[in-house]
C-alpha cells in the first residue's frame, strides 16, 4: 500500500481511508477497469461494421482483441485467473461480463431484424454462448498457456465456429 500511495502521490493514510485493504483497492480497481472498458465498447462505428458485415466485424473484433491481450492485457489476464478461485473477484467481473452480454444480445437483436443473423436463434442464449465461448478461448491461451494448437490458429477457428453458429448462409 506504501507503493501504491507513493506513486498516487498521496499519504498512506489517505490511501487507507478510501481502501480499508489491498482486497478492497483491487476490487476498486477491477470496478474501474470494466467501467473503462465498457465505455470503450459503445463504439457506434463498431456497431455500423457490425451491421454492414457481421462476419468482417467479429474477425476483426476479435483479431484487435487478441492482439490487444498479448501485446499488454496483463491486468485483464490477472483477473481471469484470479476469477477461478476468488469469488469476490468473480462476482466483480460478472457485473462487467453481464453489461457486455447485454450489449452483444441487442447488436444480435439488431442485426437479426436486419437479417443478418440467424432468426431462430435466442439472442440473450447466444450471446451467452458467443461471449463465454471468447472467454473461455481467452483464458485457454492467455492464462493456461495453451501452445498447441497455435493461438493464432484457434483465433481463426475461434471466428469461424462464431459465424457459422450466428450467422445467415448466404442464399446461393
Amino acid at each position: 500500500m506504501a507503493d501504491v500511495a507513493e506513486r498516487a502521490r498521496v499519504g498512506v493514510g489517505t490511501l487507507y481511508h478510501h481502501f480499508p485493504d489491498k482486497r478492497a483497492l483491487l476490487l476498486a480497481l477491477v470496478d474501474d477497469w470494466g467501467d473503462r472498458e465498457l465505455a470503450r465498447g459503445r463504439d457506434a462505428q463498431a456497431l455500423e461494421t457490425f451491421l454492414a458485415d457481421p462476419r468482417a466485424a467479429i474477425g476483426q473484433d476479435l483479431r484487435r482483441r487478441y492482439e490487444e491481450l498479448r501485446r499488454d492485457g496483463g491486468f485483464f489476464l490477472v483477473l481471469l485467473e484470479l476469477a477461478e478461485r476468488d469469488s469476490d473477484v468473480r462476482r466483480h467481473l460478472h457485473r462487467i461480463q453481464q453489461v457486455a452480454i447485454e450489449r452483444l444480445r441487442d447488436r444480435i437483436a439488431l442485426a437479426q431484424a436486419r437479417g443478418s443473423v440467424r432468426a431462430a436463434l435466442d439472442a440473450l442464449a447466444a450471446a451467452i454462448l458467443v461471449r463465454r465461448t471468447i472467454e473461455m478461448a481467452a483464458t485457454e491461451v492467455f492464462v493456461h498457456r495453451l501452445s498447441e494448437p497455435a493461438p493464432g490458429r484457434m483465433l481463426e477457428e475461434l471466428v469461424e465456429m462464431i459465424c457459422r453458429y450466428l450467422l445467415e448462409e448466404p442464399r446461393t
